[in-house]
């Protein structure tokens, strides 16, 4: 999940990540492009946001998870050609 929601905005979605979030993992913006571009190339479209949770995987920053069954869901369609431009590795 990839949000930037500042506590003062929404209570309740603040509220609910206190309650049912047990660690928050970070990637940066470029280990969310790799990502972006590396399902792109597997023939995926996923948003930026939506590649987040596959990014830390794909950076090791989910620890303990060799050898076991993993799923990450890859969300959000909402990335057009337009904004892959912004994706030199593509090559669009």
């Amino acid at each position: 999940m990839c949000v930037c929601i500042p506590p003062e905005t929404d209570f309740f979605v603040y509220f609910l990540c206190q309650r049912y979030v047990e660690e928050i993992v970070l990637v940066n913006d470029e280990e969310i492009k790799a990502a972006v571009s590396t399902l792109y190339r597997a023939g995926l479209l996923v948003e930026p946001s939506g590649s987040a949770a596959f990014a830390a995987i794909a950076n090791d920053r989910i620890p303990d998870i060799a050898g076991r069954n993993v799923v990450v869901i890859l969300s959000g369609g909402n990335i057009g050609k337009d904004e892959l431009t912004n994706f030199p590795d593509l090559n669009i």
